[in-house]
């Protein structure tokens, strides 16, 4: 991604998309965009719902950012306000709190974001606050917690998905936001892989954070993020580890050896920043509910900015139990639902899929999409979508 000036721009050529392997050469057929035809097609409506107002507290959900179905069908959500990992039946109906607010075992801080795995026959989630790894078995049971063993040490670290029995992490020996106005600052992560117990088998690669500018305005300093300052993505299937580096259409494939095997790339168009910039701005400032964060955000915004010249192709990856790889492009504030490009194992593209509105994906399976939405009345929600390959009954 290059910085530029606002009202600086050039067309680019759009790539032939390809895979690079280890030892051939394999050629995805060209995306068209908004005209590609939908690989998978979901159900019309959700094949189950957790999340309701009118029916206790445990059916009533705050800042889920992670959920995640089991084998058997039941549900783990991370409801982060509360501090609690709560298991759902594949009806919907609650089970237990397999955690709470606090620091003993199988506990998260109040400002932990709760991001639950399946690992093996277990759930993980990140405690970052308390420097560990939180686990559990299927029926909500906490089982001994893990401390990752960086190489060398470090202060923190933060578990990006797992890889059969590895788990892939970043740390970093320095997280602390610190500055002078104006300064562009970034913290770098050292991604590796490491075993069930937690021990570093191998390093991947080291990686800076999103960038942020430190910013002074009305006698206080914060570190907001440069808009469309692109952020590293993994995701990871059972044997293979994927990368978006820099925010353009190139994925990059590891081995858990941690060596190089192959990259992809398909044909995503780009959106400039200058072309939005002006409404993208609007928009989130009306996004902006406190008035004290609307005025930091309207004069941090109305800097020159070192904005980059595209857009970020993708917010998030997913990989399917079939090695599908599922990117979920960039969502700019107007549009009412994401898409996902999807990817075959090989590399090749398979076409896009739109989904439901207001519709986060949390994790894509052999047949369902799993993801948090908000209803009509902006109540918080975990949905359950049917999913069937385009031409099966």
């Amino acid at each position: 991604m290059h910085a530029v000036s606002l009202g600086v721009s050039r067309p680019i050529v759009r790539r032939v998309s390809c895979l690079v392997a280890s030892l051939a050469l394999f050629c995805a057929p060209p995306v068209a965009d908004a005209q590609s035809a939908a690989p998978f097609r979901l159900s019309a409506a959700p094949i189950l719902t957790i999340g309701a107002e009118d029916k206790g507290p445990a059916y009533q959900l705050d800042r889920v950012y992670g959920a995640v179905r089991l084998p058997d069908g039941r549900i783990a959500v991370g409801n982060s306000s509360t501090g609690e990992l709560r298991l759902y039946d594949a009806r919907g109906s609650f089970l237990t709190s397999a955690s709470r607010r606090g620091g003993g075992p199988g506990e998260f801080d109040e400002t932990e974001a709760i991001f639950p795995r399946v690992h093996g026959a277990t759930v993980v989630a990140n405690d970052m606050s308390h420097a560990r790894v939180n686990r559990y078995d299927f029926s909500g049971k906490v089982l001994p917690q893990l401390t990752l063993k960086s190489i060398p040490g470090a202060v923190q670290s933060v578990l990006d998905a797992t890889a059969g029995s590895h788990l892939i992490a970043r740390a970093t020996a320095s997280p602390r936001l610190q500055g002078a106005a104006g300064q562009r600052i970034s913290t770098r992560y050292r991604f590796a892989v490491y075993d069930s117990t937690g021990v570093q088998r191998a390093a991947l690669f080291e990686l800076p954070s999103r960038e942020r500018m430190v910013h002074a305005f009305g006698g206080s300093m914060r570190f907001p993020f440069i808009p469309f300052s692109p952020e590293p993505i993994v995701a990871a299937s059972t044997d293979k580890i994927y990368l978006i580096r820099d925010g353009t259409p190139t994925i990059e494939v590891w081995s858990l050896a941690a060596k190089r095997i192959g990259t992809l790339t398909w044909n995503a168009r780009p959106v400039e920043v200058r072309d939005i910039w002006t409404r993208w701005r609007q928009a989130e400032l009306d996004g902006e509910t406190r008035q004290t964060s609307k005025l930091f955000y309207e004069d941090f915004l109305s800097e020159r900015l070192p904005l980059p010249k595209f857009v970020p192709v993708a917010e998030a990856m997913h990989v399917d139990p079939a090695g599908r790889i599922w990117i979920v492009r960039t969502r700019l504030p107007w549009e009412p639902a994401r898409r996902c490009d999807v990817l075959d194992a090989a590399g090749r593209f398979l076409g896009t899929v739109a989904l439901p509105p207001n519709f986060t994906m949390l994790q894509v399976g052999a047949d369902f999409l799993l993801g948090r939405a908000r209803d009509d009345d902006d109540v918080e929600q975990v949905q359950l979508y049917r999913l069937t390959p385009v031409g099966a009954r």
